[in-house]
């Protein structure tokens, strides 16, 4: 099982992007940290859904139009991602880093 960084991204500004799918027959212990590289503050959302997700649900967000300040990065820990559970993220801007890391088991 993977350790580590286990997915990273950049999305285009206002696109819904699949950010991790746990593997099957796997549960995951991940954070995410989402920097903002940009010189004003962008809005994000990060979700957790089912297997068969396409896209943000607001039902299943973890964090919704949250604010990051310019230069600045929002850490969310302690998130559990089962038998291939998504984890989608948004941003309003480009320039937005989101970066999963834990464990798979």
């Amino acid at each position: 099982m993977a350790n580590g960084r286990l997915a990273a991204s950049s999305p285009a500004a206002n696109t819904e992007t699949l950010l991790y799918q746990a593997p099957s027959a796997t549960t995951s212990s991940i954070s995410i940290s989402a920097c903002n590289t940009n010189a004003v503050a962008a809005k994000i959302k990060i979700s957790l859904e089912t297997s068969a997700a396409v896209g943000i649900a607001t039902t299943n967000c973890i964090e919704f139009n949250s604010s990051i300040p310019a230069t600045s990065t929002l850490e969310r820990g302690g998130i559990v991602v089962s038998n291939q559970q998504k984890v989608f993220c948004y941003s309003d801007l480009g320039g937005v880093n989101f970066v999963v890391y834990g464990y798979e088991s």
